[in-house]
Order: structure tokens, then C-alpha cells, then sequence
């Protein structure tokens, strides 16, 4: 009788020793991509906790990540993160599962600085808005062109996976130095004789122009701008949820953000939303599309 105990509690302690716990969450925070100060990363992190807390996910800790190597290193730690917070990017290279995403697209574009112009700091032109034969031409020489991206970030990794661009160089961000750096490291690149192309959603390509810029060669303000949209849109950010996390929080979380009404302004930004937002749970045909449309898997 006393084997048999003896072995059933050597059986439970192995099963307990396997058993793999998490803790916490990973954020990709905005605010850090952005290239913002301290106080205004702390802020975002802060209002994600606040928000997700009452669901019952594990709040301690939540560590800002700023690519994917950061959540990979994650999961191999004895307590892995029962959560994260992100673009597709990172969320779907954690391998959990997409409770809530916004589905809200994102559409994104290579700006291209181009030839000198006549025009000081122009506006730029769509692709599809010249002749057939530059189209061709453009593309052709996009293929030769460097173009620069933030590591790790959708509208980077939809231009990666349509091999638009000859190369890319992928940008890690740091504080102060984040997306809105990247035009400025554009500038600096290009030169008369050399094109640069700048990865960034749509929308802040239509709307960009020279005129805050500089670079080693002050003709940056007569350089052609042309935007190259990228074939497909991607969805926002999301949360994604271990699998062996309780079935009760995951579908607290998941109401909690398919319920979230526009609000609370810091919030809104500390999960990356705009005006509109839609959050749902995407199904397996739209999540094998996004692996597909961002070539991991």
C-alpha cells in the first residue's frame, strides 16, 4: 500500500513538473513603436492592464516587445505569457490563438523618393494614376530600389511578402526613434541617381511630402514622389490567447473587445485604434489568409 502511494505521488509530482504555467502578457505598444518618450509608453502599458485585468488574464507581468524575436524568446521561458497584444505580426508568430482582432484594414504602401522633378516638395501620384508603359518601368526599378521598414510591422511584412522592393531594411524601434524617423532616414539615403522607397500604410503615404525633410543632398525637395500600394490589406491590432488559458477569461477578453465602444482617448491609442475599430474573432480561413498574405507560415 505504501508503493502504491509512494509511486501515485511521484506519478502526481512528474505530471505537476511537466505541466507548464504561464504568467502575464506581451505588449507590443504603440507608443513604443511610435518612437515616444518613457512617460507615454508607461502610460499605454498602464491603461492595457487596467483594461484587461477584470477578464481573470494573468496582469503580471506585461512586458512591452518590440519584434517577433521578443516573443519567440517568451515562449521558451518557464512560465511563458498567457497572452499578447499586437499586430498580426507578432501575434500570429506566437502561435496562439486570435480571440479579438480589429478588423478594421490596413492598407499598406511604398512611397517612393524618385527621380528630381520640377515641383518643390510635392504631393505624391498613385501608381495607377500614370501611363501603362511607367507603371511598368516604376515597378521594374522598385525591384532594384532599398526600401525602408519597421521591424516587425504589418505594412513592413506585406511589402516583404509581394517582393516589391529589391531589399528591405527593417528598422528596430527605439525611444524617440520610431516610425516618424523613418521618412528622415529615407532622406538621408537618397540621393539624385538613387531611388529610396519608405514602407508605411497608405493613407500617410497619400499625405506625405519633403517639405519637413532634409538630406545630404538638399534636392530631396524636388524628388518625385510615387506610391506603390501593396496588393493586400492587413488586419490591426489584436489579442491572441494561449490555448491552455481558462475558458472563462478567454471569453471574458473576447467580449470585453468586441464590446469596446470609442471612449477613453488614451486607451483608444494604447491599443492602436482610430475612429472606426470592429473587433472579431477571425475565422481559420481568415487567419490561414493573413499567414498567407504575410508569408509565416
Amino acid at each position: 500500500m505504501k508503493t502504491r502511494l509512494l509511486c501515485a505521488c511521484l506519478l502526481a509530482c512528474g505530471f505537476s513538473a511537466q505541466a507548464q504555467t504561464c504568467e502575464g502578457g506581451l505588449y507590443l505598444n504603440p507608443q513604443v513603436i511610435r518612437g515616444e518618450g518613457t512617460s507615454q509608453t508607461e502610460s499605454a502599458l498602464k491603461e492595457l492592464i487596467e483594461f484587461v485585468r477584470p477578464t481573470g488574464l494573468s496582469v503580471s507581468p506585461v512586458l512591452n516587445v518590440r519584434e517577433t524575436q521578443d516573443v519567440l524568446a517568451a515562449l521558451k521561458r518557464p512560465a511563458p505569457p498567457c497572452w499578447v497584444y499586437g499586430n498580426p505580426v507578432v501575434g500570429l508568430a506566437s502561435g496562439y490563438r486570435p480571440v479579438a482582432v480589429n478588423m478594421d484594414p490596413i492598407e499598406s504602401a511604398v512611397l517612393i523618393l524618385g527621380d528630381i522633378g520640377t515641383v518643390k516638395d510635392g504631393k505624391p501620384v498613385e501608381l495607377k494614376s500614370l501611363p501603362p508603359e511607367q507603371q511598368a518601368k516604376v515597378l521594374a526599378k522598385l525591384k532594384s530600389t532599398n526600401c525602408f521598414g519597421m521591424k516587425s510591422g504589418v505594412t513592413t511584412s506585406l511589402v516583404k511578402a509581394q517582393k516589391l522592393c529589391g531589399t528591405v531594411t527593417e528598422v528596430l524601434p527605439a525611444q524617440g526613434l520610431g516610425q516618424s524617423y523613418l521618412p528622415t532616414k529615407a532622406a538621408f539615403q537618397w540621393q539624385a541617381d538613387r531611388w529610396v522607397g519608405l514602407i508605411t500604410r497608405l493613407q500617410t503615404a497619400q499625405a506625405s511630402t519633403m517639405k519637413t525633410h532634409n538630406g545630404t543632398d538638399e534636392r530631396i525637395h524636388l524628388a518625385q514622389l510615387i506610391i506603390v500600394p501593396a496588393t493586400h490589406p492587413s488586419w490591426g491590432y489584436g489579442l491572441y490567447v494561449r490555448p491552455d488559458v481558462s475558458a472563462d477569461a478567454t471569453r471574458k477578453a473576447g467580449a470585453l473587445f468586441t464590446g469596446l465602444k470609442a471612449g477613453n482617448p488614451l486607451l483608444l491609442k494604447a491599443l492602436d485604434l482610430g475612429s472606426k475599430f470592429s473587433f472579431e474573432a477571425p475565422s481559420e480561413a481568415a487567419v490561414q489568409a493573413m499567414k498567407k498574405a504575410l508569408e509565416t507560415s
